[in-house]
């Protein structure tokens, strides 16, 4: 799920698939940095690299850690502040802008894995301290761009007119930007109404996603409700006095949709899924909502979605409607009849075809068109992705394509003892670090995403400061029973792990665009991209074992499993415009309105399956929070990717040739150069949508 990003373009949380909303199951070489020179400096800061997990990992660390790197950017910011009337000759790269990005570095160092821990530490009073670390940096953020002085200093440079390339030259201009759309130029009293909205919004912000981590939903049913589920999905819910509990946790929630024959079961859980998060987060919406629409108007936007499409590769609400119109208009048939298939599936079971069908019928009516029409019986092929074979094979996988060598650090800290931490090591170099927290448990964030540790940078030194990611997930954990995971958990773990890729890979030098920190409408392309790989017969086979037989997938399963690949495709592009139109109608519209209502009526105008009376689903949307009107951009990255997947198919999937020119290309190079730009050097040729049309229309 990227993510959480920093005003200045620092992300925290990784994105993660579409599939963190209901009923939409998931649902960055050789560097080329050039060294800076730049002066020794007196000033005290944390001795790198420095290591945040084994700092991070108690309450008095969490704070410590955020603290003296806070410290550390705002005597960064002083030394530049030094220099806002300072002759031109003491005006550098390295003294103002190369500085500014330092100060960038120290505020991602303070705040990456406190992020992290707020989400994902097993001790509350750890959690509750890390969180403290938001507000405190996001102060320091506002305050950076309300500075005359800091601003006079880069404008200073600036006017100098030196000749910059490369990330260099975006970075320049992106801050002289983001100056003026972060309240430089308002007048004194109006920045300070900036920084009171700015302080709400973090508050608001880590309240709604804490409400929505912090609620579990329990559903009690009897053994009755569990037939048509998987034995070892039966195994792990064991009646107590008669009952059995099913919760809203990932693991539980998405088989019994699927699966159970009791309906009304189904759609009582589903209830309690799409309201985590609760009325309080109801209210806090309705507040966040009104502050951003004042914010954008302070700033001098119509709209929020203006202010914050602005520097996004769509530029304009005006775009993202007509690429979204687009896109409905190309799943309009095929969606009329998919559906038509499913409700005819529905009438075979005794319904009747003037039902209303609530989304938690989807899934479980795809599966069983699939296993009628295709053949594909999704439960026996959920046997060959036992989970651990399934982590040791992506690793083995990504290894071989991009010459990677992963070390399991046994003896490393971490949060859990389920986490398992890894180090990267390319051509006999340790490059990166990450670490897998996969399995599900109480008071961890419910979804998959791939989180920020440590940003890679050049260093003043001239050292490099490698990059560390976490992979938050909630699969199945290994017991006495098999974890076996669903094709879609699967091709989850394929997405953020490409997120993970592109965030180590990277060997940009600066932090503002490391790995990740790419516009918001592009970081998706990689990591959908690399989706494609868990459809593939060739990689499948290098993982994909029977759980009791070692067997690999049978011919006529694999073949079932592709050919009804494309079926659902409308429907499921169809949810996906529902959520991005949802987005964009909330940061558009002029605040004041029943946002419950506008869930039913933008979902009425896409999508089938009626609305539920008595849901609130925008309480437990969080992507609201950190997408902030830019939820269309998992449908534009996947224009961009399907488009990217044309070389690979064409070249071969596991080509460490292809694979080598995607890494050097474009995983490297983070968000420093323009995205398009990136893509037409991967291709040979500009990018176009043509592979992406013809995917909605069911081509694979």
């Amino acid at each position: 799920m990227k993510f959480r990003l920093l005003t200045l373009a620092l992300g925290l949380a990784a994105a993660c698939a579409p599939a963190v909303e209901p009923l939409s199951v998931p649902g960055p070489t050789t560097a080329r940095a050039s060294r800076v020179t730049v002066a020794a400096s007196a000033i005290a800061r944390p001795a790198s690299p420095f290591d945040p997990v084994k700092v991070g990992l108690t309450v008095d660390g969490e704070i410590r850690l955020c603290e003296d790197h806070l410290k550390a950017a705002q005597a960064i910011l002083d030394e530049i502040k030094t220099l806002a009337h300072a002759p031109p000759a003491q005006l550098t790269y390295a003294t103002t802008i190369g500085r500014f990005d330092d100060a960038i570095g120290e505020l991602g160092s303070a705040q990456a894995f406190p992020y992290l821990m707020g989400l994902a530490h097993p001790d509350k009073d750890l959690r509750e301290a890390a969180k403290l670390c938001d507000p405190k940096a996001d102060k320091v953020t506002t305050s950076l761009y309300l500075d005359d002085d800091l601003a006079t200093a880069i404008k200073g440079y600036a006017a100098k007119g030196e000749k910059l390339e490369g990330e260099r030259a975006r970075l320049l201009s992106d801050v002289l930007r983001d100056f003026r759309r972060n309240g430089l130029e308002l007048p004194k009293e109006k920045q300070q109404q900036l920084r009171a909205l700015n302080a709400e919004l973090t508050e608001l912000g880590q309240k709604f996603q804490a409400n929505i981590g912090a609620i579990t939903g329990k559903l009690l049913v009897t053994a009755k409700a569990l037939e048509g589920l998987p034995p070892e999905y039966v195994a792990t819910h064991p009646a107590k006095d008669g009952k059995i509990e099913i919760t809203t946790d990932y693991p539980d929630f998405f088989p019994f949709v699927t699966y159970s024959r009791d309906r009304k079961a189904a759609l009582d859980l589903y209830v309690l899924f799409t309201n985590r998060g609760g009325d309080a987060n109801v209210k806090i919406l309705d507040r966040l909502l009104t502050l951003r629409s004042e914010k954008a108007k302070l700033l001098g936007y119509a709209s929020w979605a203006e202010y914050a499409i602005e520097p996004r590769m769509a530029k304009s609400p005006k775009v993202v409607h007509e690429f979204l119109e687009s896109v409905r208009q190309a799943v309009k048939e095929p969606g009329k009849k998919e559906f038509s298939e499913l409700m005819a599936e529905h009438v075979a079971l005794g319904g009747k075809a003037t039902d209303k069908l609530p989304p938690s019928e989807r899934y479980f009516l795809e599966d069983r068109v699939r296993a009628k029409k295709y053949s594909f019986n999704s439960q026996e092929l959920a046997s060959y992705f036992e989970v651990t074979a399934v982590r040791k094979g992506l690793l083995e996988i990504t290894a071989r394509m991009y010459g990677l060598e992963f070390k399991e650090v046994k003896d490393d800290a971490v949060w859990h003892p389920d986490v398992t931490a890894h180090e990267v090591w390319s051509h006999g170099k340790l490059i990166g670090k990450f670490y897998l927290d996969l399995y599900s448990r109480a008071d961890k964030f419910k979804h998959a995403a791939m989180f920020s540790v440590r940003s890679g940078k050049l260093l003043p030194d001239g050292t490099y400061q490698t990059p560390e990611a976490a992979l938050e997930c909630n699969f199945p954990k290994p017991g006495a029973e098999p974890a076996l995971m669903t094709h879609s958990q699967v091709t989850t773990f394929f997405h953020e792990f490409g997120h993970v890729l592109h965030k180590l890979l990277s060997t940009s030098e600066l932090a503002t665009y490391s790995g990740t920190e790419t516009v918001r409408d592009f970081v998706e392309a990689p990591s959908q991209m690399f989706e494609e790989w868990a459809w593939t017969r060739e990689v499948l086979d290098l993982f994909a074992r029977h759980y009791k037989t070692g067997a690999k997938i049978p011919d006529e399963l694999f073949s079932a499993m592709t050919r009804s690949r494309s079926f659902g495709r409308a429907l499921d592009t169809q949810r996906q415009l529902f959520l991005a139109m949802l987005d964009q109608a909330y940061f558009t519209r002029a605040p004041g309105f029943d946002t419950t209502k506008v869930v039913e009526e933008i979902q009425s105008s896409v999508d089938p399956f009626v609305f539920v009376k008595g849901t609130h689903f925008q309480s437990s949307f969080g992507h609201l929070i950190d997408y902030d009107a830019g939820y269309y951009g998992y449908q534009w990255a996947l224009a961009l990717s399907r488009d990217v997947l044309t070389r690979f198919k064409k070249e071969g999937l596991l080509n460490p040739k292809t694979a080598a020119a995607w890494r050097e290309d474009v995983l490297a190079k983070g968000g420093g150069v323009d995205e398009k730009s990136l893509v037409a050097r991967f291709l040979g040729r500009d990018s176009n949508s043509d592979a992406y049309f013809a995917y909605l229309r069911g081509a694979d």
